[in-house]
């Protein structure tokens, strides 16, 4: 909901990209950087180089203290991000529910769109100490790491806004919109869009972020786990 100091305009809306923007710079930044001091990756984007997988996981922890600031800004926070209780026997069927459907349409767009295929991320060969910890790192932060922020910024900061401004049709097809657009890979586009409108329709049905989170993270655990068989 809005409130009565809440900025207007194209101040709201430059306030509630910021994090999105403070993240892709960060992360081109510290890209930048360790490319330029210890080399990039060898072959595909892996999760097992370890300067990457740092980046990735202070990059998430930036994201979310960002997400935080300006959520202050619009009103109390928990609120701001639909941060709200949720029954348990209700949010747990929602996320069920919503982690199968996602799935589905995952597994229907791919052959289509090799969305997957088209991210090259690769596990990597974990055959040392440094590659078991960059594994450990990067899997954290894709788990947990990527279903926290995101669901706070993209169905908590910008579907709350979007909501208030345009209607609860507008807050789920944009947000799942943008959430599509944010990962800047056109094959991957119409599963991450099916599994935005999936997340954001659960947000719409609970009122809160919560069940979102938990039908995020676990998606994101099936993902890892392929990525792991994959590469054995």
């Amino acid at each position: 909901m809005s409130t009565p100091t809440e900025p207007r305009g194209a101040r709201l809306w430059l306030l509630v990209a910021a994090p999105l923007v403070l993240q892709f710079g960060f992360v081109g930044l510290g890209a930048a950087v360790i490319n330029a001091v210890a080399g990039p990756p060898s072959g595909d984007t892996t999760l097992t180089y370890l300067p990457q997988a740092v980046l990735l996981f202070v990059a998430y922890i930036v994201f979310g203290i960002a997400i935080w600031l300006v959520a202050r800004q619009l009103g109390a926070p928990r609120e701001v991000l639909a941060l709200r209780r949720v029954p348990f026997a209700r949010g747990a069927a929602l996320a069920v529910g919503g982690l199968i459907v996602g799935v589905l349409a995952a597994a229907a767009l791919e052959p289509i769109f090799h969305g997957s295929a088209s991210q090259q991320i690769s596990a990597g060969d974990i055959d040392s100490l440094t590659t078991a910890l960059a594994f450990g790192i990067s899997a954290a932060a894709i788990v947990f790491g990527a279903a926290i922020t995101e669901e706070l910024y993209f169905r908590g900061l910008l579907y709350g806004r979007l909501d208030a401004r345009f209607g609860v049709a507008s807050a789920v097809v944009g947000s799942a919109g943008v959430f599509g657009l944010a990962h800047f890979e056109p094959n991957a586009f119409p599963a991450l869009f099916a599994l935005g409108l999936v997340l954001g329709l659960v947000r719409m049905r609970s009122s809160s972020v919560w069940p979102g989170m938990a039908i995020h993270g676990a998606n994101n655990v099936i993902a890892v786990i392929g990525l792991l068989l994959a590469a054995n």
